[in-house]
């Protein structure tokens, strides 16, 4: 049962460690809603920072997991985290404050009750191995334990260091490369639909009681009709990209114009064009010349800045290209970069980079011939 216990915990906590690290982006948006609930929003400046270290960890607890280093702090240091976790996920689940724990990413949602009952399921095997983590004898000598848990965390921080100023290596996103946007915008044909029962509220002798559409008391006139409402009883299937909203700055709706848009076009896309890199927009507005000139390929910018900044970003830097409005957690989904760039066609996403690798703009259009 150890060895069972060992193997199950440690592949777990590094699977979602490197999912996490993949995108740390990702997670630090999950940990500022926590920091909300919490009241512990003075904690935003370090998210980002905190996003990496947390998911190193667990990525650096599993591999001493399975390679049996430094077993009793390895041991102290599972109990720990899981206690807390445990805790947090069965606070989301009981409050409904948190709809997804963010465990897996963006690769498995898991609900707030599914995650409780795993952190329950690694609580039990993690006892076990606290139990008996004096019987966890290592191979390596004291200093090659040590080597090893450094190697493996210096590995870990530089992976979610690489995916956090770049990209996602495996993007989960709806937004990935090649995915049509139009398409994930609408519910699959023949799936399942939201489900809802018709539930009658009446009253009698100051008591409020529900009644469904079979055995309501019409005939009673003792009772008094209150209010109708539908409850929703199974959720349906929901389309992958449902709240893209593309609007000019006094609210008029672009969005079908740019998304079926069939020629090629550049999305440069800001969630806070103020914090956004001023050399890699003033690079990125020069790209876009040369792409309408040279290419035929048109540049629009995405912002959930407001007008007043936005027009203040775009006549300081000389940006030549229009900006749009869309909401904030849209862009960040779109790509995880401020400013990131997406080349779009018909619909299509046919690639994406974040502004530290921007390309030329022959290469951006090269892309659209591949």
């Amino acid at each position: 049962m150890l060895k069972f216990s060992k193997y199950f915990v440690g592949i777990l906590f590094i699977i979602s460690g490197l999912i996490k690290l993949n995108d740390p982006t990702g997670f630090s948006i999950k940990l500022e809603e926590y920091f909300v609930i919490f009241g512990l929003t003075f904690l935003n400046p370090l998210v980002l920072s905190l996003s990496v270290l947390i998911c190193a960890l667990e990525v650096i607890l599993g591999i001493a997991l399975l390679l049996s280093l430094r077993n009793k702090l390895t041991a102290w240091l599972l109990l720990l985290l899981i206690v807390f976790f445990t805790l947090l996920t069965g606070y989301s689940a009981i409050s409904g404050k948190v709809t997804d724990c963010g465990c897996f990413g963006d690769a498995i949602k898991l609900t707030p009750w599914q995650s409780f009952i795993k952190d329950v399921v690694l609580l039990f095997f993690i006892l076990i191995i606290f139990k008996n983590k004096e019987k966890n004898n290592s191979n390596y000598s004291d200093q090659k334990q040590w080597v090893m848990l450094s190697a493996t965390a210096v590995a870990s921080i530089s992976f979610g260091l690489y995916c956090l100023f770049y990209l996602p290596i495996v993007d989960f996103l709806p937004y990935k490369i090649g995915n049509n946007i139009p398409a994930l915008m609408k519910v699959p044909e023949g799936a399942v639909k939201d489900s809802f029962s018709t539930v009658m509220i009446y009253e009698k002798d100051g008591v409020q009681k529900e009644f469904d559409l079979k055995n309501y008391p019409w005939q009673d006139s003792t009772w008094k009709w209150i209010k109708t409402e539908n409850k929703l009883i199974r959720e349906g299937v929901k389309p992958k990209i449902k709240d893209l909203r593309i609007a000019d700055a006094d609210g008029n709706d672009y969005s079908e114009d740019f998304i079926n848009y069939s020629a090629a076009q550049l999305w440069v896309v800001n969630n806070d064009l103020a914090a956004a890199n001023p050399t890699a927009l003033t690079s990125i507005s020069a790209i876009a010349v040369q792409l309408e000139k040279e290419f035929k390929i048109r540049t629009i910018g995405l912002t959930a800045s407001s007008d007043i900044i936005t027009e203040n970003v775009r006549h300081e830097l000389n940006l030549m290209y229009p900006y749009f409005y869309c909401d904030a957690t849209t862009l960040k989904t779109m790509v995880r970069a401020n400013p990131g760039v997406l080349l779009i066609k018909n619909g299509v996403v046919i690639n994406k980079w974040a502004f530290r690798a921007l390309p030329t703009a022959k290469l951006i259009a090269n892309e659209l011939s591949k």
